[in-house]
């Protein structure tokens, strides 16, 4: 099969998918904090303490940004992608956090209208005539007249 020449242009390059991991590391943020949460998050999961060479840099990361990495090694793909895969999985646990925390807010929302409605009945006048003559007091507590 021949590449022709747009083929070759729309094909994403290896410099192309580790800017986009790098994105998906560091968020959607400025490109400035970005690049320093994906350079946190990559010197935490690899350090690299024995092989100062292979350790993660900010420059690094800005040359995948702005596309001025000659090549990707094998080695920096495959942490980018289980880097980008544990963010990726973060943040669904903190989306299902926040869903759930918004469920438990209209829950409780509707259980509390429910209660002041119950409660504005249960206060009605004749409820509080028949305590006051059941026990001599009003609501208060405070004896009657």
């Amino acid at each position: 099969m021949e590449i022709s020449p747009a083929t070759e242009r729309n094909a994403m390059t290896d410099v192309a998918m580790a800017r986009s991991l790098v994105q998906d590391i560091g968020g959607r943020r400025s490109v400035k904090v970005m690049l320093f949460e994906a350079y946190r998050t990559l010197t935490a999961m690899f350090p690299h303490n024995e092989e100062p060479r292979n350790q993660w840099t900010e420059r690094r990361l800005r040359a995948f940004w702005n596309m001025e990495a000659a090549t990707v090694q094998y080695r920096e793909m495959v942490e980018l992608h289980e880097a980008a895969a544990k963010k990726k999985a973060e943040r669904a646990l903190i989306a299902q956090a926040r869903e759930e925390h918004a469920a438990f807010i209209e829950k409780t929302a509707r259980l509390r209208s429910l209660l002041e409605h119950s409660d504005a009945a249960f206060h009605s006048p004749q409820i509080e005539g028949m305590g006051c003559q059941l026990g001599g007091m009003d609501r208060s507590r405070i004896e009657g007249d």
